[in-house]
Order: C-alpha cells, then structure tokens, then sequence
C-alpha cells in the first residue's frame, strides 16, 4: 500500500502543475493586459477600473480552461458574473435571447399598451 500506482503519480504530478501554473499570472501581467485592452472590458467595451475589473477565463477552468495568462482577460465584473462558466458562444447566444426577448415584450406592449405591466416591489405586495 507503500507505493503509489502510476495514476496516482500522475494526479500528483498534474496537481504540482496546475499549481506552478496557477502562480504564473502576475499583477505586472494583468496591468499589461490591462494596458493593451485599453482599460476597457475585452467582452463589452466597458471602462474598467480597479474596482469594476475582473479577471475572466478565456475557456472557463470548468470547461478544461488552463489558468494561464493566454486563457484570460480583463473584464467588467458584471460581465464576468453574468458569462459564469459559459463559453463565449454560450454566453452571446445568452444574451441576443434576452435581447430579442426584449424587443419582442416591448413590441407587445406598444401593441397592447392596456396590458397589465407586473407589480412593483415599492406596493408592499407579497410574492407569488
């Protein structure tokens, strides 16, 4: 029970390389990064700031993703909060859906403008 089998080995092998590579992205790398993007989100074009920016992979670690500096950007946090683990195709199939949705709920209200709009929360009013 001493000795390791050689899958085991290699797990422990993948795991001392994950963690060399994990500490392979700097600050001094992501203020380049930074720099070259512009101070602006890679995915939308927002300004960033220390505060708003976040940094986001490229092909998220969930989907087999390195974390490595060719794996990531800068992005706005919203943005980042909003793409999750989606991969950018995911993410802006994701986001013309809403935006289509949108513009068809909008179309629909002009059309119909006596339909009922949903209740706010400032009525006091309990959730359904």
């Amino acid at each position: 029970m001493g000795e390791m089998g050689p899958r085991e080995g290699d797990d422990r092998k993948t795991q001392e390389t994950d963690m060399q590579t994990r500490s392979s992205i700097t600050a001094k790398h992501v203020l380049a990064l930074v720099q070259h993007q512009g101070y602006r989100c890679a995915i939308s074009g927002r300004e960033l700031t220390p505060e708003t920016a976040s940094l986001d992979h490229i092909v998220p670690i969930a989907r087999g993703g390195k974390h490595c500096i060719e794996n990531v950007w800068v992005v706005h946090m919203q943005v980042n909060t909003a793409k999750g683990t989606l991969t950018m195709e995911e993410f802006l199939a994701v986001c013309r859906d809403v935006v289509n949705h949108q513009a068809q709920v909008e179309t629909d209200q002009k059309l119909n403008p006596a339909r009922e709009t949903p209740p706010t929360c400032a009525g006091g009013g309990e959730a359904s």
